[in-house]
Parts: structure tokens; sequence; C-alpha cells
């Protein structure tokens, strides 16, 4: 329909005597009342998928951490159980004189080799505190077990 008159738009205007300036108001808050509730509702579906991303990845983290923790206590419960029967079993097959002294040499001949390459090693500016501080660990590891098998040795004599 085209309106030829301006008499019809003005009753247009006008219709249920409120003017088109509030009409138009109204409907513009009705509309940003609408787009505030469907951003609300899209907001929170959305916060709802993050939370479950994150918590998922969250889990996921745990659990690598959990396998990671479990094979550090693992390796480290095997090479110290490795190192705790090596010299056992060498007390304990070392009954004989022979055997235990064969021992002794071997590891006296070990502790010289760590006493020379470390100081090699402290003469050298090159080298890692990190690698000295380990072969100084090592050192003492194989003085202390040496200790044990002349121990072991003086015991195993005084038995016999």
């Amino acid at each position: 329909m085209i309106v030829r008159d301006g008499s019809m738009l003005a009753n247009a205007a006008q219709s249920d005597g409120v003017p088109i300036e509030e009409r138009v108001a109204s409907q513009v808050r009705a509309l940003e009342t609408w787009y505030a509730a469907e951003f609300e509702r899209r907001l929170a579906a959305l916060t709802e998928i993050l939370k479950t991303q994150l918590q998922i990845q969250i889990e996921e983290l745990q659990q690598h951490y959990e396998r990671r923790e479990r094979t550090i206590q693992e390796k480290a419960q095997a090479s110290t159980a490795g190192y705790k029967t090596a010299p056992s079993a060498a007390l304990n097959g070392a009954h004989e004189p022979e055997k235990l002294l064969e021992e002794i040499q071997r590891t006296e001949a070990t502790v010289h080799k760590c006493a020379s390459e470390l100081e090699r090693m402290v003469a050298d500016d090159s080298v890692n505190l990190g690698v000295l501080l380990q072969m100084r660990n090592q050192q003492l590891e194989v003085r202390a077990y040496l200790r044990g098998l002349k121990f072991g040795s003086e015991s195993g004599q005084a038995t016999s």
C-alpha cells in the first residue's frame, strides 16, 4: 500500500495514541532484554564447555605426572635394589677370602680411578659443576663400598 497522503502517515505514527519515538524506544528495550538474555544463555553454555575441557586437561596432566612419578620411583627402587644386592651378593658369595680380596682390589682400583678423574676435572675449568659433583658423589659411594668390603673381610677373618 502506497501512502500518498501525509494524514495517513501521521495516523500510523500516532496509532494507539503512543508517539512513534516511544514505541521504537520500547521495542529497542525489548530487543536489548532479549539479546542480553540470549547472551547470558550462550555464555553459560560456553562456560560449561570450557570448564569440561579444562577439567579433562587437568585430569590428563594429573595422570601424566602420576605415571611419571611412578616411573621415577620404579627406576629409583630398581637402581637402589640393584645397588644393594650387588655388594651383598659379593659379600655372600665372598666367604672365600680370595673372592673378597679380588673384589677389594677391583674396588680400590675404581677408587683410584675416580680420584684421578676427579683431580683432572677440578683442574679443568670447562667441566660443568654438576658433572663434578656427580663424580664426587660416585667417589664417596665407591669409598663407602670399599670400607664395607674391608669390614666384611675383617669380620670374616675374625670368624674363621
